[in-house]
């Protein structure tokens, strides 16, 4: 059990040698079948650990927000933000390296340990599509093979809509100094708590499978989903509106426009009890 990697291996050896040499007995199959499971979550669960561990060690100090008040206090911090999601829009940078940016800054100040991250996005010009067709189509032929594909697909490309609001809300998140400490994990977490929640709000927005795959309950994620529905909302941060005008164009299916009920019921942040 030391190494479940091993043995969750040795598992479709003993198949294998079942199929050609019949060597090895039903039971010993069954036996290590038996602790299938168990095998994945000690997997499982040790993986977690160790990311949970890298996670607590490369956060920024837990007092982190005190320290900085006396350089940077919580408005300046939402203003820089808020302008970084500009500059984000403005160069086509991936949201993750949005995220990267102002967790370095984090740590910047939190530590002066600054790692840094770039990502340069060049698109290719259409000529580079009609390329490998040894420019057997033209640019305007590949254009319309791909309205084509999207107009056949209904343009139901996968659940975008779930998608952009987790990003939206993501982003919600970094301009509340309250969210600085908390664990990126509790705060993914909590934006997928409450965009299912925006979407389906008469449904409970958690579940078991949720639970386990998060290793988070309702109530442990309660205190950063208030914070980010009521950002949400333009109860906090309302005067900062780079992400909320940035989500309102079209190509995110106007995601920042969708309203949301003014209040969560405690009842979704109590244990789940679906399995």
């Amino acid at each position: 059990m030391e190494e479940p990697e091993i043995c969750a291996a040795n598992v479709f050896e003993i198949y294998q040698d079942m199929d050609s040499k019949r060597k090895i007995s039903k039971s010993v199959v069954l036996m290590y079948l038996r602790y299938t499971s168990i095998i994945r979550t000690l997997i499982r669960n040790r993986k977690f650990r160790f990311g949970f561990i890298e996670e607590v060690k490369r956060r920024p100090l837990l007092d982190y927000v005190e320290m900085a008040r006396k350089d940077v206090s919580p408005n300046m911090r939402a203003i820089l933000v808020d302008w970084l999601v500009k500059v984000a829009e403005e160069y086509e940078l991936h949201s993750d390296t949005l995220h990267l940016s102002i967790f370095y800054i984090h740590r910047f100040f939190s530590m002066n340990d600054l790692n840094r991250k770039y990502e340069k996005i060049n698109h290719p010009p259409m000529d580079e599509f009609c390329y490998p067709t040894d420019n057997a189509y033209t640019k305007k032929e590949v254009v319309k093979m791909e309205a084509d594909i999207l107009k056949h697909l209904k343009f139901e490309i996968p659940n975008l809509k779930l998608e952009f609001l987790g990003y939206y809300l993501a982003e919600l998140s970094l301009l509340e100094n309250d969210c600085v400490i908390l664990l990126p994990t509790l705060v993914a977490a909590s934006v997928v708590f409450l965009s299912r929640f925006t979407i389906q709000p008469k449904l409970h927005p958690w579940s078991s499978a949720l639970q386990d795959f998060s290793s988070y309950k309702p109530a442990d994620l309660k205190e950063c989903v208030l914070i980010i529905h009521d950002l949400q909302l333009s109860k906090r941060r309302g005067s900062l509106v780079a992400s909320r005008n940035k989500y309102k164009q079209y190509e995110f299916k106007c995601i920042s426009t969708l309203s949301s009920p003014q209040g969560i019921p405690n009842s979704f942040f109590e244990d789940v009890q679906d399995s």
